[in-house]
């Protein structure tokens, strides 16, 4: 029978198999889900305009391709892997790489053909302007005869 410090170390393997075992598909699970929902978007409006706004670090402006069709707004591009130290050993991985788009659907009320989007310190803004006829407008009462 082997002694308590012998079985000790075949749990500590154990322990370690299953360890790499559950990060391996929490990674996996992380890198499917980031997939869906990467990147982080907010939007809000005014009464003359509607923003989005997408947290996208470490991308370029001719990273992108932008479209409207329809009422949704399409974001694409291609996050590339960072690089690495030349015979470096990946250990963890958890930023997602590759190309990714997002959607984002629009109030019906907008000049989507005078869209202007811009990349400010990794934060892609995109700003589109209400239609005339959608923006509030001040009526001037007259005295009346």
């Amino acid at each position: 029978m082997p002694l308590w410090h012998e079985q000790f170390g075949e749990w500590s393997t154990l322990q370690r198999e299953v360890n790499r075992v559950l990060d391996a598909a929490r990674q996996t699970v992380d890198q499917v889900v980031g997939h869906f929902t990467w990147p982080p978007v907010n939007t809000w409006e005014t009464p003359e305009e509607f923003f989005v706004t997408a947290e996208v670090p470490g991308l370029e402006v001719g990273d992108f391709e932008l479209s409207v069709s329809g009422p949704t707004l399409l974001v694409r591009a291609t996050r590339r892997p960072p690089a690495r130290p030349e015979g470096a050993e990946e250990i963890r991985s958890e930023r997602a790489e590759g190309r990714f788009e997002r959607a984002v659907v629009l109030p019906g009320n907008l000049e989507t053909t005078n869209i202007n989007a811009r990349l400010e310190r990794g934060i892609l803004i995109v700003r589109i302007p209400r239609t005339s006829a959608a923006r509030p407008r001040k009526i001037v009462v007259e005295e009346g005869s």
